[in-house]
């Protein structure tokens, strides 16, 4: 029996007495293989709605059988985890004191405002905050994939809705593929989600003239539209720009206009209530003019890792038991595997806290598909596989003691992607998780001639 197969009959165990329907197991094994609704629709011929609408219903089950949150993006690591050793849920649950770990959000999405786990950076947020209230302010956070951006953006956008500002988060990704195939489509998209999220009727038609030009059409939409209607002070923040970087003309024109809108901000009646945030990841490397990029002017906020105190601090919060031990002795073989990544720490926290895992095993089964870390480390290679000039780079990165020199566009995507850290276009691995991990897929047999 294939591991799909154990894992679908594990499945199928903990939703017992409830039988998954055909179509469910379609889902399950497809979601498994790693394909998205869309790719499942066309292999099914079911519409990628109604697919989903299967899949949300199902990770709600299994999330209220499990006792913590599944979803699409967790799943098989979650499967993974507690089917491993074919262990059963009631023997499992057995295992846990009464602590309310089950309580806790599985680690990878973005973290609510005021949530306990959060963990300041100073002097990050202090900086961040005091930009948000001046005036016509752009704040760039830029920090490598899971890193906490997004969850800094929610902190940001608590504080400000405190203080009496209104909060929006345009979220690039989020945008369909056929929508970031036009500037306009792609503007009016924005334009739909700014009002949405600020409760306000779309009314884009009133502003969008035709002939003007789309960016005009939006400058003056946000203008005389949303920030007249407002009157407070309105936050907009842009999250997972560098989704764009790879599409050169909609990402220069956006980019241009939104440079625009931060000297209109500084010098105009009527944009000194909008301050602006830009998240991304990596470098820009499109050929845009400098006085029409928004990367060369406001604050500029680079999120580091998390120093030890503040790792201790986020062990203390979940709440984990070091016994006779200092924390940072206790966790040391885990901080030499991971560093001070906030999302592989959180994961790692989760499991200890769930005392399924113990310390030693966790890190012996780090770097391996079976471990705590081989879905997101799976999601990685695949990037890699994708790109051949990355495959290739991280190689060298790999095979090399000292750091190596890297073209500038290689070096910044594997910047983005977490994989290295970098100095002055000098690449080492970010941390000796992923030595470990992509050197032996790199020289597995299989893993080769797949490539």
């Amino acid at each position: 029996m294939n591991s799909h197969k154990k894992a679908l009959q594990w499945i199928q165990n903990v939703l017992a007495p409830q039988e998954l329907t055909q179509l469910e197991e379609v889902v399950l094994q497809m979601t498994f293989a790693g394909q998205s609704y869309q790719q499942m629709s066309q292999e099914t011929g079911y519409h990628p709605g109604y697919l989903k609408d299967i899949g949300s219903r199902l990770w709600l089950s299994l999330s209220e059988r499990l006792g913590c949150e599944v979803k699409k993006r967790n799943i098989v690591s979650i499967v993974s985890q507690f089917s491993r050793g074919n262990l059963e849920r009631s023997k499992f649950v057995e295992t846990l004191p009464n602590s309310g770990w089950e309580k806790l959000n599985f680690p990878g999405c973005p973290l609510v405002f005021n949530s306990p786990l959060y963990i300041d950076r100073p002097p990050i947020e202090t900086w961040a905050v005091t930009t948000l209230r001046q005036p016509g302010s752009l704040l760039r956070i830029k920090a490598p994939h899971q890193m906490g951006k997004t969850s800094l953006i929610h902190r940001l956008n608590g504080i400000a809705e405190r203080e009496g500002m209104r909060t929006v988060v345009v979220n690039m990704q989020q945008a369909d593929p056929t929508t970031i195939e036009d500037l306009e489509r792609f503007l009016r998209w924005i334009c739909l989600t700014i009002t949405q999220q600020l409760n306000l009727a779309p009314n884009l038609d009133d502003y969008w003239i035709e002939g003007a030009g789309s960016k005009t059409n939006f400058t003056v939409y946000l203008q005389e539209y949303v920030l007249e209607e407002l009157k407070e002070p309105l936050v907009l923040a842009f999250d997972k720009v560098h989704s764009l970087f790879n599409i050169p003309e909609l990402a220069g024109h956006f980019l241009a206009m939104v440079r625009c809108w931060y000297e209109q901000s500084r010098t105009q009646d009527g944009w000194d209530n909008l301050r602006l945030v830009l998240a991304y990841s990596g470098e820009l490397t499109l050929p845009i003019q400098t006085n029409q990029s928004p990367f060369n002017v406001g604050i500029y906020l680079k999120l580091p890792p998390f120093t030890a105190s503040q790792i201790c601090e986020l062990a203390e919060r979940y709440d984990l038991d070091p016994g006779e031990m200092e924390m940072l002795d206790y966790l040391k073989p885990l901080l030499d595997l991971v560093g001070g990544h906030p999302y592989l720490l959180q994961l790692a926290f989760y499991w200890l806290r769930s005392h399924y895992w113990s310390l030693t095993q966790l890190v012996a089964e780090a770097p391996t598909d079976r471990g705590i870390y081989g879905e997101y480390l799976g999601q990685l290679r695949l990037a890699l596989e994708r790109d051949r000039r990355l495959y290739q780079g991280f190689y060298q990165v790999l095979s090399s003691p000292e750091p190596v020199p890297l073209d500038s566009d290689v070096a910044y995507a594997l910047e983005g992607l977490g994989l290295v850290k970098l100095k002055q276009l000098m690449a080492s691995p970010a941390c000796e998780l992923y030595r470990q991990y992509f050197w032996r897929h790199y020289h597995s047999e299989n893993y080769l001639k797949s490539v």
